[in-house]
């Protein structure tokens, strides 16, 4: 092969396996911010989903050693009245992954506050 096919199929798989901008949405990807506004479907309205969504923001972890994790969140809420079950789910479903977030100076999660009596 003459050397600038061979530059230039190198140039063409080094464009290729970029990715754009080097960058991911991972958690944070467009239906990570959730509802109807941007034709993302919502979760479940449950204690499951709630938690679910919790995870998928990275707002909890799945499976901590003593830490609060994905059981614990299930826990918690089904343990809430029902009234104060739906409050929390709602708000859970409604929130931005940023408005989900642990607050940095206590740990809580002002969503799972809700159901505090």
């Amino acid at each position: 092969m003459r050397p600038t096919r061979w530059l230039s199929l190198l140039l063409f798989v080094a464009a290729a396996c970029n990715a754009g901008d080097d960058t991911t949405d991972g958690a944070r990807a467009l239906c990570a911010e959730g509802g109807a506004l941007n034709a993302c479907p919502e979760a479940p309205h449950t204690a499951e989903g709630a938690c679910w969504r919790l995870v998928d923001c990275a707002a909890i972890p799945l499976d901590a050693m003593n830490n609060f994790d994905w059981g614990d969140c299930v826990n918690g809420i089904e343990r809430l009245t029902t009234d104060r079950q739906q409050l929390v789910i709602d708000c859970i479903a409604a929130s931005t992954c940023d408005a989900l977030k642990p607050d940095p100076q206590n740990g809580n999660i002002a969503c799972l506050l809700l159901g505090d009596q």
